[in-house]
């Protein structure tokens, strides 16, 4: 045992030997150095003939805007612009006027995610057709401009990109088809 020891450390000398004469024989090799954060020293020369580079750490080249959600997909609602952006991977899917809750009737603010959806959800409290709806907090909801059963007037389509609804967010008629198409339940949603 003690003849086979000796032996893998005479074998293994001479190949270290052997590759500090000649570099020229081994494929090139990187070795990546981790320094401890604050280092401002630079890095040591290279052993061997090896080459030293620092790591490299790939971001994403696009995110979206939420930090809570900054990769996937993602509702953003801006109270502010009266705007709804559709994002995925920081690329826009769509975006759109729309109409939050007027004062008194103010839309929640935070983190959501849609809960479930409903093609043609009925508010038992306002007596109205909520099309493509998509859940997002206890009664609120994404949905199209609303319209009274048996009618295809729709109520609030000059309103949108102001403050008019009792708290949902309410949108187009092309976008809310399209955003209850591409939203899945549990999508984030970011209202602010």
């Amino acid at each position: 045992m003690r003849l086979r020891s000796v032996v893998v450390i005479l074998v293994l000398t001479a190949a270290v030997s052997c590759a500090i004469q000649s570099p020229a024989a081994l494929p090139e090799r990187v070795i990546t150095v981790l320094a401890p954060a604050g280092l401002s020293a630079p890095l040591p020369p290279a052993v061997g003939g090896e080459s030293v580079k620092p790591p490299v750490h790939p971001l994403p080249s696009k995110i979206n805007p939420d930090p809570v959600n900054p990769t996937g997909m993602l509702i953003e609602v801006s109270i502010k612009k009266q705007r709804l952006t559709a994002w995925k991977d920081g690329v826009v899917f769509m975006s759109g006027p729309i109409s939050t809750g007027m004062p008194g009737y103010d839309t929640p603010t935070g983190h959501f995610h849609v809960i479930y959806k409903d093609a043609e959800a009925f508010s038992k409290k306002w007596g109205v057709v909520m099309p493509w709806a998509l859940n997002f907090h206890g009664n609120y909801f994404l949905h199209q401009v609303t319209h009274y059963p048996n009618s295809t007037e729709n109520i609030g389509v000059s309103k949108l990109g102001t403050r008019a609804s009792h708290g949902c967010v309410r949108e187009g008629i092309p976008s809310a088809e399209r955003l209850f198409n591409w939203a899945r339940v549990g999508t984030p949603v970011w209202i602010h």
